[in-house]
Formats: structure tokens, C-alpha cells, sequence
């Protein structure tokens, strides 16, 4: 068996990107709901930032995936339809990975790649918008000082 394929961790079937995987493990993902490069990336200042471990992003994804009835995920942006509208995103294809505070949360974004998501995030004024092109590039912003991968 492949080593690699083994250890790669997933949620609802969508692989999490490597490095996220790496900094759950090394703590250093928790960390940056403490970064000062929060306001600036994410647009909006934080009220109660949280960085998931993987069972919560999977409670979160469970959640965002098959408790939310119609109507209320409308007024999150979402839709149950594999490809959305602009400033929506597809609850079958995303991965809810943090939150900046009550009704703030911020996810992987599968519906580009099925590997290298992007990351968007729903804050208090409109709807879902890119933040980062990828995890890493998420976790760069947030920590100039992280090492190249």
C-alpha cells in the first residue's frame, strides 16, 4: 500500500491539503487565529477567531453539510448544487476549516480542484469571497515568517 494515501486525512472524501494536515499536527494552525495579519487578510476584525482541528472541521462540515435546512443555508450563501452561483459556494464541496466568530466561518473550497481547494470566507457584509488561493497561501499571509514548503 502507498504510504502517503494512508496517511492522508480527508473530510466527507475531500483530501485536506498536506500542509494543513502538518500544521493541525505541529499546532502551529490553532496558532494563527492569534495572528495580527488577521484583519488585514480576512478584510474584517475577528470577534472570536477559532483555526479547526480536523474532528471540528468535520462537526463543522457535518453541520454546514446536512443540518442546515434549505432556507437557512440560503442565508449563509450556500446551495446543496455541486456548481454555485457567484458569492455562493457549494456545501457538497467545501470543508468549513475555521470561524472568526459566531456565523463568520471560513472554508476549503473543492469546486476548482478536488485537491488544491481555494479558501473563502462569509463575512459580516456580503457573501462568500476568495481569501487565499490555497491553504498555504492562507497560513503564508497569516505568518510572513513561515518557512517556504
Amino acid at each position: 500500500m502507498n504510504g502517503n494515501a494512508e496517511r492522508r486525512k480527508s473530510v466527507f472524501g475531500m483530501p485536506l491539503p498536506d500542509c494543513l494536515v502538518e500544521s493541525i499536527n505541529d499546532h502551529s494552525w490553532a496558532n494563527l487565529a492569534h495572528s495580527p495579519m488577521i484583519e488585514s487578510v480576512f478584510g474584517q476584525a475577528p470577534l472570536r477567531a477559532v483555526f479547526h482541528s480536523i474532528p471540528a472541521m468535520a462537526g463543522m462540515t457535518k453541520w454546514w453539510r446536512e443540518e442546515l435546512d434549505d432556507e437557512l443555508l440560503r442565508c449563509y450563501f450556500g446551495t446543496p448544487d455541486e456548481r454555485a452561483d457567484p458569492d455562493y459556494i457549494s456545501r457538497m464541496k467545501t470543508v468549513i476549516i475555521g470561524n472568526l466568530g459566531p456565523d463568520l466561518p471560513f472554508a476549503l473550497d473543492y469546486r476548482e480542484s478536488p485537491v488544491d481547494p481555494g479558501v473563502v470566507f462569509l463575512g459580516e457584509v456580503g457573501s462568500w469571497r476568495m481569501i487565499a488561493g490555497s491553504a498555504y497561501d492562507l497560513m503564508r499571509a497569516l505568518d510572513p515568517q513561515r518557512p517556504q514548503s
